[in-house]
């Protein structure tokens, strides 16, 4: 399955309302365009906040607002002005401060813009009919031109570039370089002060992890560690390289001065590599492989787990 994006869908969760089962039945319409839809529950602590709403929003490429009418608010006579959900006003704050696209639809009796409605240009779209709630939610997604295949986040890929028989200066020594492609999924923002790492190394033999500190690491053709990469663009990411010479003994480019920061492998062996990136702008991203060495070049293999 290819890139899915989430939709966070935020409402109240009154089960004796019936909506609960409003919100899966939407979830279940965006499901089959093609999206990932995320339904909020309320959470009674401060760690279910951070795991199931926070991370979830942080992570979330639309927001889904549905306000659906409680019960009138006391001291108004006006039957028409009924209270929403609280806690999906709270949920609609922090996806505005996230910068998150939002749909917004609003039950006719709620007192229009209330809470963070009053400070956001949001054009809540009433609705009075629960049941058809679903269609009319896809209709808007679809005017909107809402998409689901990409995501606010970096990936890296699982193929493994190889650039063979490189003359390394000022060593004077032929190598073959292995890049990762880090691929930018966002359809419209520009990931900005990219930085890539390799996070730890695991001997598969014996279990055993070896010891480095952490540095970033150097891309292919680009002298300074935080590169910029344009939405749906790749940039390549030094793995590591190999010099003909020492087929045994991979080398890395971390911009370092100390062989602290350096991983020494010694072949023949496997090895699970983990790497990582990270962004200002969009999520980051991890992958491991599987680093085979068998003391000759042909038989480098290096793959996703």
């Amino acid at each position: 399955m290819g890139l899915r994006a989430q939709i966070f869908i935020s409402c109240g969760q009154r089960e004796d309302l019936g909506e609960v089962e409003i919100a899966h039945k939407i979830a279940a319409v965006l499901d089959k365009e093609g999206f990932e839809p995320y339904v909020a529950t309320k959470q009674q602590t401060l760690q279910g906040l951070k795991d199931n709403i926070f991370n979830r929003l942080a992570e979330s490429e639309f927001f889904l607002f549905v306000d659906f009418r409680r019960e009138q608010i006391q001291g108004i006579t006006n039957p028409d002005c009924c209270r929403g959900s609280v806690f999906s006003q709270q949920e609609l704050a922090v996806a505005a401060h996230q910068d998150i696209d939002v749909i917004a639809f609003q039950e006719d009796g709620v007192k229009p813009l209330e809470g963070i409605l009053a400070f956001m240009q949001a054009n809540c779209i009433r609705f009075n009919d629960r049941g058809t709630l679903p269609a009319k939610v896809l209709e808007v997604v679809k005017d909107r031109k809402w998409s689901s295949n990409w995501k606010n986040s970096l990936s890296i890929e699982a193929e493994v570039n190889v650039h063979r028989n490189v003359l390394r200066q000022p060593e004077n020594v032929h190598a073959d370089f292995y890049h990762l492609l880090i691929r930018n999924n966002h359809l419209m923002k520009t990931a900005r002060n990219v930085y890539g790492y390799l996070e730890c190394v695991n001997d598969l033999k014996t279990g055993a992890r070896v010891d480095f500190e952490a540095a970033e690491f150097k891309w292919a053709g680009y002298t300074l560690p935080n590169a910029t990469i344009p939405p749906e663009r790749t940039r390549k990411l030094d793995a590591f390289w190999l010099p003909y010479k020492y087929p045994n003994n991979p080398q890395f480019n971390a911009f370092t001065d100390s062989t602290q920061f350096i991983p020494r492998l010694q072949g023949p062996g496997e090895w699970q590599l983990e790497y990582s990136v990270i962004s200002d702008t969009v999520q980051g991203a991890s992958k491991q492989f599987r680093l085979h060495l068998d003391g000759t070049i042909s038989g480098v293999k290096i793959t996703a787990i």
